[in-house]
């Protein structure tokens, strides 16, 4: 290599390096000045529920919204690129089969870059604001600030909001943002205090008598668990599968009491947990934890304090949570992660769950999140943006956690299919939904594993199921139960129908399912397709559902072309038979203080409420059943090792519902139909308003016909024995990838490329033998592979004729097949077109052919070529590239065609020119239409005025009608007018003479020639 070769090699090499790290920087978005002046409107940010009937006037200036965060998004480009990246994690043929991002990664493939978050943050602090925590993902900012600097800064109103009589603040008008910032910042999060309310379903009555047991009663308790979902295989194995170095992160908006975990721990023999607790103001409340078994992270956004006071409500589901998770991953490390959503003094602390779930993907804090909260999908205006249907904010979010390697679980809710109502919503007599048929979010996101609710039937209480004893960890369960579809409405109803005299039913009035909604609400598993993910652009009603993903590879008879919710459902009801759980007495209307647990486990179910009614510390709802999910899919990360963790894992459970069905327990009895106020709401699609029968909702009996999905419990329930070997093999399933030598290769036409090794890289343990194909070639080139079949590497060489056209960089893809597997990889492949050439001859050659009228003439055609384009494939003549026919100065009534008639690589072609013999026909005499035309003009004339002069038709009506039948009679007599003037339909054959033909044989982008000779027709 010369000296000057070896320059231009360093100067390439460096050009490429310095190329690849300009594309590693992720570039700057914001040209202009934040401080001009010059603002747009951000849609999209006043909640649903800040209403002017609602207004009370303007907050109070001075008080602080404690972590407000400013959202941005990624370039439509980047939005694509992190949709692709995250199916190619989930696909085990991928090179990027699982492996995933940290928050940097990500920040620095789909984040802002460092300039612009710099510009971003110095405006906000140039506005008052406090800066809190900046993402490592590089795509929010959460910062604080007064009420005054919200309304100075973003050009809205913060009001007073009478909202079921609880007082909200909430910015009343649209907020705007600098213009040079538009597209780039989508929404402020934090401007309001609606915070999302938990979903734990208190057990709400006691009308089925306890069972017999001598201490627990008829309730679950974590050894029930273990046996009706086959867990105590994986507890019993050696070494144990138990949670062990793993760690589950449990979403909240309260500080929680220490006493209220350690009895339940230690009511179960389940270790206890060392935190550090609160000696002053509300005394032994967890401030701050690192234990084996528990974490807490308080999500301050360096803004503000921990208020360290348990917030009511939120309480009993932060209980459920952490003590359910903990249950069932008995030994992983439960990560509390608490965004409190309590004014502590005149600041707005947090904003509660959403902020934590932000933090806890952003922070990558555990391999598994569990959050049982959540708000129908038309309630979250970040969805999916309204203009382009792209991911919005918290779909991005999602998506983030599920490219770091993150299952994020979710509950499908507890109003059955009408997720957007609430208690609060409920006419006041019937209790009848009035906000439609939805779907809870997050549950619906395809990035989230959405879980519903079953429940024990009540013929499945007896002996034959339930022993009459319990073990250490509260078990009596003696097998799986079979199960239905939570639907306590529906249940208590059957109970009462059969139980008439019960005390319960006669003073609440149920006989059916209808009465027993008026008396205790909705109360059943969320579940239906997803319908309100985009809403309109004023963001005022529903106008489509999440897209099917591919994996959800169900089918729903009346339901096409969207998600479909839950993805798979475990026990959820608060009274067939309902979860035992350790909470604060205030929490369930007991009089005194301290844990309702605090006399044991038989002490917490033989409580009296402040009203001198029985009640026990029992819970439900699919806020039992999502952590429960969790922490099954904590221990699935322990079993599977290396494979883990696992990301999005709804395509597995689709796929394993195929292929492994006795890892699920369909569940197809029962609904999730609720009552509704007919026609409501207002201003929704027709397929979301309460139907003329007054009932919305699904069936369980309606499902898909391979795997019994169905719209109320999903995938059904799980077998976690069964599903566990299951998953492994799916997930350690021989495959292999294909690699090659270089991605890019060149040749002049007429030669062949240098060849390119592809290696067959195994996982798995993959032994297979793989055969070679290609596909995508340019016209005039082949492949070969040698071997054509490999356990090894295979040899690529691309062949490419003389005179084929020249291309660059044509994506050649390389497949490999083994039975049924498969996988792919491209080489680029450019090539310089050639310089053969070739002539047509005839057999005519140049002179002339004679044919009568109403006779066809043949010509024989013959490609020649001396420099290449006529090539000999197996010992047969074939042009180098197709070659196209046609022909130019027919006379008329005479065709040409050619045979081969397509396209063709022969070099021998046979052209037929087909004349047309002199015909005659009966003449037709339309002298006098045009006479029939021109009476008929001024009648429709008329007709037309005397329409026009009636009042009720306006002047441009008359004025368009005038128009019309002026034109069409133009037409009329145009058409018609000059038919008698000769032929009558007859046909006069072609024409006797002489006529120049031309033959013209042409390739695509290559060599062409022509031939010529004179045609004599007779």
């Amino acid at each position: 290599m010369s000296k000057c070769s070896r320059a231009y090699v360093c100067l390439l090499c460096v050009f490429v390096f310095l190329s690849t790290i300009a594309f590693a920087v992720t570039p700057d978005r914001i040209n202009g000045n934040l401080a001009t002046g010059r603002v747009v409107t951000l849609r999209g940010n006043v909640h649903h529920k800040a209403l002017p009937q609602f207004d009370r006037g303007l907050a109070d200036p001075s008080l602080r919204f404690g972590s407000m965060t400013l959202l941005t998004t990624p370039t439509p480009s980047q939005v694509r690129d992190m949709q692709t990246l995250s199916k190619q994690q989930q696909d085990p043929k991928s090179p990027q089969y699982h492996k995933w991002l940290t928050p940097e990664q990500f920040a620095d493939r789909f984040g802002l870059s460092h300039n612009d978050l710099a510009k971003i943050t110095k405006w906000l602090q140039s506005q008052g604001f406090t800066v809190g925590t900046v993402a490592r993902g590089r795509n929010w900012i959460s910062f604080s600030g007064t009420v005054a600097q919200v309304q100075a800064t973003f050009g809205t109103e913060i009001h007073r909001f009478n909202v079921d009589g609880q007082i909200h603040v909430a910015n009343a008008t649209e907020p705007h943002i600098p213009s040079s910032i538009a597209g780039l910042v989508t929404g402020i999060r934090g401007l309001d205090d609606f915070h999302v309310r938990p979903r734990g379903v208190h057990h709400n009555f006691a009308a089925r008598p306890m069972y017999s047991s001598s201490n627990f009663g008829q309730v679950i308790a974590p050894g029930d668990i273990a046996t009706i979902y086959d867990i105590n295989a994986l507890y019993n194995a050696s070494p144990a599968i138990d949670g062990t170095g793993q760690k589950l992160a449990i979403i909240g908006q309260t500080d929680v009491f220490l006493s209220d975990l350690n009895d339940f721990r230690s009511g179960f023999g389940l270790p206890s947990i060392a935190c550090t607790t609160t000696t002053t103001g509300t005394v032994g409340v967890i401030s701050a934890c690192n234990d084996p078994h528990f974490k807490y992270i308080f999500v301050n956004n360096e803004t503000t304090t921990d208020p360290l006071v348990p917030l009511s409500g939120d309480l009993a589901e932060a209980d459920l949570d952490l003590e359910w998770s903990g249950a069932t991953a008995r030994n992983a490390q439960i990560v509390y992660v608490n965004a409190p959503a309590v004014f502590s003094g005149n600041k707005l602390v947090s904003g509660g769950v959403w902020d934590a779930w932000y933090y806890a993907v952003d922070q990558q804090l555990a391999p598994v999140i569990s959050m049982s909260y959540g708000l129908c999908e038309f309630f979250d205006n970040n969805v999916l943006d309204v203009n382009t249907g792209a991911s919005a904010a918290d779909e991005l979010q999602l998506i983030q956690a599920n490219l770091e390697g993150i299952t994020f679980v979710n509950s499908s809710g507890d109003f059955g299919a009408a997720e957007c109502d609430s208690n609060t919503t409920l006419t006041p007599s019937a209790a009848l939904a009035t906000q439609g048929i939805g779907v809870g979010y997050p549950a619906s996101s395809p990035e989230v594993t959405g879980v519903g609710g079953t429940a024990i039937p009540l013929t499945n209480f007896g002996s034959n199921y339930w022993s009459n004893s319990n073990g250490t960890d509260g078990g009596s369960a003696l097998s799986y139960v079979p199960e239905q579809a939570w639907n306590d409405d529906d249940e208590i109803g059957q109970f009462c129908a059969q139980n008439p005299t019960s005390s319960f039913c006669q003073s609440n009035a149920v006989s059916d399912a209808l009465s027993a909604q008026a008396a205790i609400g909705v109360s059943s598993t969320g579940g239906g397709a997803s319908n309100c993910a985009l809403q309109t652009t004023d963001f005022s009603s529903c106008a489509a559902g999440f897209a099917q993903p591919d994996w959800q590879s169900v089918s729903i008879s009346g339901q096409t072309g969207v998600r479909f919710s839950p993805d798979v459902s475990l026990l959820a009801t608060a009274n067939f038979p309902g979860y035992i759980f350790c909470t604060q007495l205030s929490e369930l209307n007991v009089s005194g203080s301290g844990s309702s647990c605090a006399s044991g486990i038989e002490g917490a179910l033989n409580l009296t409420d402040k009203n001198g009614n029985p009640t026990g510390s029992v819970i439900g709802g699919t806020s039992a059943s999502a952590p429960i999910f969790a922490g099954i899919v904590t221990l699935m990360n322990q079993y599977l090792g290396a494979s883990a963790p696992l990301g999005n894992i709804n395509p597995a459970l689709y796929n394993l519902a195929h292929t492994a069905p006795n890892a699920f327990h369909p569940t197809t009895t029962s609904n999730n139909q609720v009552y509704c106020q007919q026609g409501t709401p207002s201003g929704m699609p027709w397929n979301i308003v309460c139907p003329a029968s007054g009932v919305l909702g699904f069936l369980g009996s309606s499902s898909d016909a391979t795997t019994a999905y169905n719209l109320v419990t999903g995938l059904g329930s799980v077998d976690v024995a069964n599903l566990a070997p299951a998953w492994k093999s799916f997930a350690t399933q021989p495959s292999f990838t294909l690699t090659r030598s270089t991605g890019f290769v060149s040749a002049a036409a007429g030669s062949d490329t240098t060849a390119t090794t592809i290696t067959i890289v195994p996982q798995n343990g993959f032994t297979g033998t793989v055969d070679f194909s290609c596909s995508g070639l340019p016209t005039g080139a082949t492949c070969s592979f040698s071997p054509t079949s490999s356990t090894t590497t295979t040899s690529l060489t691309i062949q490419t004729t003389a005179g084929m056209a020249s291309v660059q960089n044509v994506s050649v893809v390389v497949t490999g097949t083994s039975g049924a597997l498969s996988s792919s990889t491209d080489v680029g492949l450019s090539v310089t077109g050639g310089t053969s050439s070739f002539t047509l001859q005839s057999s005519v050659n140049g002179g002339t052919l004679a044919v009568n009228r109403g006779s066809t003439a043949l010509v024989d055609l013959g490609v020649y070529s001396t420099d290449g384009f006529v090539v000999n494939s197996s010992g047969v003549a074939q042009t180098g590239l197709p070659v196209t026919y046609a022909c130019t100065g027919l006379p008329a009534e005479t065709t040409c065609s050619f045979s081969p008639s397509s396209t063709t690589s022969s070099v021998a072609v046979t052209l037929s020119i087909r004349t047309t013999a002199p015909s005659s026909a009966m003449r037709r005499d339309d002298r006098h239409s045009g006479i029939f035309y021109a009476v008929l003009l001024p009648g429709l004339l008329g007709i037309v005025f005397t329409l026009g002069s009636r009042k009720r038709l306006a002047r441009g009506v008359q004025m368009f009608s005038l128009v019309l039948v002026l034109g069409m009679s133009t037409m009329w007599m145009a058409s018609c007018g000059g038919s008698s003037s000769s032929g009558g339909g007859g046909n006069s054959g072609t024409p006797p003479g002489s006529y120049p033909i031309t033959i013209n044989a042409t390739t695509s982008g290559g060599p062409s020639s022509s031939a010529h000779f004179t045609l004599q027709v007779n």
